[in-house]
């Protein structure tokens, strides 16, 4: 994650500290004229700090709801913002439309217009979630809503395969611990190497990967709350891990009950993030275990 040279990133460095993808950083470029790579002799794009300040500067302005097509006139000083309504709200009743209909290339084609114009994780927070959330309210909502979980899915995890790492390129290791769907929620917008499995082995399975020096570290998600037996088989208290083992997701609730061991680190996915990079700069974890693992000494430390 350390850029080449400074002042001097690739597409691939730029998407990592910005959570912007690359399919976004080129749509940008090429239909919005938001920014301007340079390019070496082969044609590759390479970017600047003042690249780098833009594109923050181009996300700040879509997270206080600014439409894409707006942004640039803002940037150049051309004009002053024209917030004309919310257009995540408008996002999320063309993908409703489309759920209600049963129609999937229509909510195929909406995933690929936002995740070309907005960051993968804007469109997961501002677009996916409600929807999800609104869908789970509803009585006659259960079908819809499994219809776009299965769609994510999919379309996530083919995300979560062109992630893998190369033969020699240290990845962390995703878990899902229930539903895949906050895994892959999780690991994917991220875009760094990630090994994502949907179904989490027992621990003992583990020891190639805990072994593989490429491995930088653990992190089950939990998509429900496991009950003792396989948390059991997950977590056991003897376990002494070498590196950092992580949990988090929807299911990591005060009433969850973690061993010694396992770091906690409850939140969305912006404290997922955080964590992930304040280990990368090397910062004291101590904080991010919010809540003590509670249980009686010589216990599992997790109870159903």
């Amino acid at each position: 994650m350390t850029p080449m040279a400074s002042n001097d990133y690739s597409i691939q460095a730029i998407s990592e500290r910005t959570g912007v993808l690359p399919v976004t950083l080129r749509a940008w470029e090429r239909r919005y004229g938001l920014i301007r790579p340079a390019r070496t002799a082969r044609g590759h794009r390479r970017y600047s700090d003042e690249d780098l300040d833009r594109i923050r500067r181009v996300l700040g302005w879509l997270e206080r709801g600014l439409p894409i097509s707006q942004v640039r006139a803002v940037l150049d000083g051309e004009g002053g913002p024209v917030l004309a309504g919310d257009p995540w709200r408008s996002a999320v009743e063309e993908a409703l439309a489309a759920l209600e209909a049963r129609n999937l290339p229509r909510l195929e084609q909406w995933f690929q217009r936002q995740v070309a114009d907005y960051a993968l994780d804007k469109v997961l927070t501002h677009c996916c979630d409600p929807l999800r959330e609104h869908l789970r309210a509803r009585p006659d909502g259960t079908a819809a809503r499994s219809l776009l979980d299965s769609f994510l899915r999919q379309k996530l995890g083919g995300r979560a395969l062109a992630l893998a790492p190369g033969r020699a390129d240290p990845a962390w290791l995703v878990l899902a611990v229930g539903n895949p769907l906050p895994a892959l929620s999780r690991a994917v917008p991220r875009g760094v190497p990630v090994w994502c499995l949907e179904e989490a082995p027992a621990w003992g399975a583990l020891a190639p990967w805990l072994a593989d020096p490429r491995t930088r570290g653990v992190l089950w998600v939990l998509g429900e709350h496991p009950g003792r037996r396989r948390a059991e088989q997950l977590w056991p208290a003897d376990a002494a891990p070498g590196l950092p083992v992580w949990c988090t997701g929807p299911a990591l609730t005060d009433e969850l009950i973690t061993p010694p061991w396992l770091r906690r680190v409850p939140g969305d996915r912006a404290a997922l993030y955080a964590a992930w990079d304040a280990l990368g700069a090397g910062l004291d974890q101590s904080g991010l275990q919010d809540t003590p693992a509670r249980g009686d000494a010589g216990a599992t430390g997790v109870v159903s």
